[in-house]
């Protein structure tokens, strides 16, 4: 089974004007560098979301399933696939966590989104010090996130952050298995 990886970005978040609730933005971005991401750097290729079942798709708060803001399969989450990128439309809960989440994107405190994804496909470039991962096919899409505290930087405006949630002991063994490859 792949491993589930998740990735965060500074978005444009944008929230309606009116007691909709209504938020916007960019999940994911296609053909943009990370930043380091411990001994590698990744991009996700345009066509990585091409065979993906978008149908069933969460929006959390934090990647908190305890968190949930809104959902494809009950019509309060719309996600949109372009050149660019995933893009969401979202109408958030008439619930405390919904309405905390609206402010905090309004108010701009809260501006990152993230991702949480398998790989079915994926290519390394192991020939210089720091290598290259470039995410050819995502497996399954499970949730989008908003966040407050993206943690890589792009430089493209409506996209800023990014981070990978791995734990230590599966990076070792990864740079490890790449270490040996390049023997």
């Amino acid at each position: 089974m792949p491993k589930l990886e998740t990735r965060a970005i500074n978005t444009d978040l944008t929230a309606s004007d009116d007691e909709t609730r209504t938020v916007s933005g960019t999940a994911v971005v296609f053909n943009r560098d990370s930043e380091d991401l411990g001994g590698f750097i990744e991009q996700v290729d345009p066509h990585a979301f091409d065979d993906v079942d978008l149908r069933d798709v969460f929006m959390l708060f934090n990647h908190d399933y305890d968190s949930v803001l809104c959902r494809t399969i009950a019509n309060t989450l719309e996600l949109t696939l372009d050149d660019a990128g995933l893009h969401f439309k979202a109408s958030l809960p008439d619930t405390s966590i919904g309405h905390d989440t609206y402010e905090n994107v309004r108010n701009g405190n809260i501006q990152g989104c993230s991702f949480g994804f398998t790989v079915n496909e994926d290519k390394w470039d192991t020939s210089s010090t720091v290598y290259r991962r470039d995410i050819l096919k995502i497996g399954e899409l499970y949730e989008i996130t908003l966040t407050p505290i993206p943690a890589y930087k792009d430089t493209d405006v409506s996209v800023a952050q990014r981070f990978i949630k791995q734990k230590t002991s599966d990076l070792d063994k990864l740079k490890s298995e790449l270490e040996l490859m390049t023997i």
